[in-house]
């Protein structure tokens, strides 16, 4: 805070009213992080695909030759983040529309 005499009231209230404007401005300036971006979404769409099909792959090669020794739990960990990022750029493609 500002410390301003109280001798001056109008100066007082001047002193807060820029302060209320410059956070009003810093607050409505802010980028949004949740924002979209639309024109990527086919890209990120093709990508998250190809992240899925890759690490199911993965996890089906692992599993076939785990013979009871391997519980292939880093390549179900890699297809589950394969997974969340595809429902995460299917949400965003479905707010395009």
């Amino acid at each position: 805070m500002v410390f301003v005499p109280a001798s001056t009231p109008g100066v007082r209230i001047l002193v807060y009213s820029i302060h209320a404007g410059l956070i009003a401005m810093v607050v409505l300036a802010a980028p949004n992080p949740e924002r979209i971006d639309c024109g990527t979404v086919g890209a990120r769409y093709d990508a998250a695909v190809a992240k899925v099909i890759e690490t199911l792959r993965a996890y089906e090669k692992c599993v076939a030759a785990s013979d009871k020794k391997n519980d292939c739990s880093a390549e179900m960990q890699a297809l589950d983040t394969a997974h969340d990022d595809f429902v995460d750029v299917v949400d965003d493609a479905k707010d395009c529309r």
